[in-house]
């Protein structure tokens, strides 16, 4: 026995129909609760080097040369789909890699090619991060983003943790126009958290929106027969 059940007089439920929209619309909030699983990585530090020591002009990014030595920085590394607290090595391509320096009101997005190492070093996880910009002629030729530190492996899911720089002088190396902008920077900070998990209302509109889906289809369906 079919059962049909008319909803706003002009709006009719058929089971196999509206079946295949919800499952559409539970495999989309599906996917919402999955980008819940991944990461944030935030470091910082001060600036060691910057374009009036020398280094530049930068000419890709002239924001740069606000930067002045002694400046604080912080990298943002989101991972939205990754778990970062794994000791492995991620390939992160398309992720989103920010360094910014609020004091300059300078920063740098432009990364595609992202990797991240995570290893073992005593009671001490080492972080080897390469960001490579899509401005001037590659990584391979001196544009990229280098980082370098390690903190306790007890702290790998901690805010506001201590980091020590590694492969000194510079733990963090920014390179720009082919090499010849070159900032560099310390390392004293590490803060791990998850990415936010979508809210109830987030959930509650993408169950609106498959039963609003189911509802048109039908609707376009019944007109179609007339």
């Amino acid at each position: 026995m079919r059962l049909d059940l008319p909803v706003n007089d002009n709006f009719v439920i058929r089971g196999g129909l509206v079946r295949r929209w919800l499952l559409a619309g539970a495999a989309i909030c599906l996917l919402v609760s999955q980008a819940s699983a991944g990461s944030i990585l935030t470091f910082g530090g001060f600036i060691t080097q910057s374009t009036p020591d020398g280094t530049g002009p930068a000419v890709n990014n002239p924001g740069l040369n606000n930067i002045v030595d002694g400046d604080a920085f912080t990298v943002k590394l989101i991972s939205p789909l990754v778990s970062l607290t794994a000791l492995t090595t991620y390939d992160l391509t398309g992720d989103s890699l920010t360094f910014s320096d609020l004091v300059a009101a300078a920063s740098e997005t432009s990364f595609d090619a992202i990797s991240l190492t995570i290893s073992a070093d005593g009671i001490f996880d080492d972080f080897s991060l390469l960001g490579c910009l899509t401005t001037g002629s590659g990584c391979a030729f001196g544009n990229q983003l280098d980082a370098n530190f390690k903190i306790l492996a007890t702290d790998l899911t901690s805010v506001g943790a201590g980091a020590i720089g590694l492969d000194q002088p510079h733990p963090l190396d920014l390179l720009e126009d082919d090499g010849t902008t070159d900032i560099q920077g310390s390392s004293y900070s590490y803060s791990y958290s998850p990415v936010p998990e979508p809210d109830l209302a987030v959930e509650v509109g993408c169950a609106l929106a498959g039963l609003a889906a189911a509802r048109s289809a039908l609707v376009r369906r019944r007109g179609s027969k007339s």
